[in-house]
């Protein structure tokens, strides 16, 4: 996924988009720093420094959040991260019922998203010393 496709999306897309990376947030199938480093990257085309200036925290904050695991941001620091995209940090329980199945649209969605977040790592490590 590239950010010429996210430009081309509709208003709904692009919230149905935000609302599948939310959904593989909350299953554990994306983490935090991996929602971060998608949204970021593909859906403001910004690079770290450029981010974290702008949401007034520092580049080793953004990259700790987004390249370790076991990062434990504040809920300030997540809550600035997330801000620019309408998120912001909440509460919630798991379902006890099993969710249903995933539609072809929301299939689709979840595997741009792995996509970009893949590709966003192998520029990364590309780009590493």
């Amino acid at each position: 996924m590239k950010r010429t496709d996210i430009a081309r999306l509709t208003a709904l897309e692009r919230k149905a988009l935000l609302e599948e990376l939310a959904a593989m947030v909350a299953t554990g199938e994306l983490g935090l720093g991996d929602a971060s480093r998608i949204l970021r990257g593909v859906m403001l085309g910004m690079d770290r420094k450029t981010f974290a200036q702008a949401m007034k925290l520092s580049t080793s904050v953004v990259a700790t959040l987004e390249d370790d695991p076991k990062a434990n941001p504040t809920l300030e620091t997540l809550n600035k991260v997330f801000a620019p995209f309408g998120g912001k940090v909440a509460l919630s329980f798991p379902r006890l019922e099993e969710p249903p199945p995933l539609d072809d649209a929301k299939r689709q969605r979840r595997d741009m998203l792995r996509a970009a977040l893949a590709k966003s790592r192998r520029r990364r490590r590309s780009a590493e010393p």
